[in-house]
């Protein structure tokens, strides 16, 4: 059975949408951050960010701890060392986050394509189960797919190999049978490499490619130019 392996944060659900929302409504409401444009705060809070998550996958750090310590740098970095306004900022920003939620354009009519044209879907995620299902159903995503495969239930994050054998085996598929769509090069086109899967880099923002060879999606839409674009990576009809 041919299986699109599928990330999920800016490959189907908008993150950076989210983030910037939310980053923007802080930035209004709380006079702190409005000594840097939306532009400079994001990318500050981006790059913390991303550092922190790892302590998040590696279980260094809860998410709501992760999210709090990263509030209290963000301020450090704006002069202000005070952990009650990082507490305000971290809840108010997970408020404004989740009212923010949004599938990236096309992508629940991408999945449904695909799940139409007889390929089963499979998302597998750097991140914590109850977080990613909630994003799911709140976007739409749950009914068209046939399993999510997390690093907190897999043990082992992207670009490990472990979290995409896991993810095969939850539909009987082997490495031949499927194709990986993600935006992080180094984690799914990179880790799908390693396991045997051909990739699809994700590539929204029209980045240069590290690698012309492995085939590039920059929109879920039209679905049929995306289709074509997974089935010239190898992802055959059934």
């Amino acid at each position: 059975m041919p299986v699109l392996l599928c990330d999920l944060d800016d490959t189907l659900f908008d993150h950076e949408r989210a983030t910037r929302e939310a980053l923007g409504d802080l930035r209004r409401d709380h006079q702190i951050l409005s000594q840097w444009t939306l532009e400079e705060l994001d990318a500050r809070h981006r790059v913390i960010l991303e550092t922190l998550h790892r302590d998040v996958l590696s279980g260094r750090l809860t998410v709501d701890e992760a999210r709090l310590e990263r509030f209290g740098r963000l301020l450090e970095q704006g002069g202000v060392r005070e952990a009650g306004v990082a507490a305000v900022l971290a809840g108010a920003y997970r408020e404004a986050y989740a009212l923010n939620w949004q599938p990236v354009p096309g992508a629940v009519e991408f999945l449904q394509a695909v799940r139409a044209a007889g390929h089963s879907a499979v998302i597998v995620t750097n991140n914590g189960v109850a977080e990613q299902r909630l994003k799911l159903a709140r976007c739409g995503f749950d009914i068209w797919i046939d399993a999510m495969v997390t690093s907190e239930e897999a043990g082992v994050s992207k670009p490990g190999r472990g979290i995409f054998d896991q993810a095969l085996a939850c539909v009987g598929a082997t490495p031949a049978d499927a194709v990986m769509l993600g935006d992080a090069w180094a984690a799914d086109v990179e880790g799908a490499k390693a396991a045997g899967i051909s990739p699809v880099w994700f590539n929204r923002a029209g980045r240069p490619s590290p690698d012309q060879a492995v085939p590039e999606l920059m929109s879920l839409a039209p679905v049929a130019e995306a289709l074509d674009v997974l089935a010239r990576a190898g992802l055959a009809s059934p």
